[in-house]
């Protein structure tokens, strides 16, 4: 068993997988510290770069069921960070959006949480970000 914990392949992924731990800890900690949780920031920033949309499409971006985005989303609408509007032409579903305040509370704190990152990521060559982006199964 301990031989396969010494393949190549097997070292890149415990390596990357203890970095994520790491990194998502610190982010983590420091994003609760402005009052986000990471599904809360995750939330805001799909909502301000790729916003506004549908439930069903939050809940595949964050591979979370659609139940665990309404819990959300009723929050974020009731601290009144999200707005909820209903469609036409699309099967009766709502888009939800950033609200004014949502809009504004997350460019508040997503340059700083840039900081925190750019701080504890290391250098990664293009060829080694494509190589992991290409990863599909």
């Amino acid at each position: 068993m301990q031989e396969l914990l010494n393949l190549s392949k097997v070292k890149a992924w415990r390596t990357l997988m203890h970095a994520y731990n790491q990194i998502y800890r610190y982010l983590e900690s420091e994003l609760l510290k402005e009052n986000c949780s990471i599904s809360r920031f995750q939330i805001f920033f799909y909502l301000y770069f790729q916003g506004p949309l549908s439930s069903i499409e939050l809940a595949q971006l964050l591979n979370v069921t659609r139940g665990n985005i309404s819990t959300f989303v009723k929050r974020l609408s009731e601290d009144s960070l999200v707005e909820v509007h209903p469609t036409k032409g699309r099967g009766g579903k709502q888009l939800i959006s950033l609200s004014p305040k949502g809009k504004s509370q997350f460019e508040n704190f997503f340059p700083e949480h840039i900081k925190r990152v750019t701080s504890v990521m290391p250098e990664i060559s293009s060829k080694s970000l494509k190589t992991l982006s290409e990863i599909q199964i």
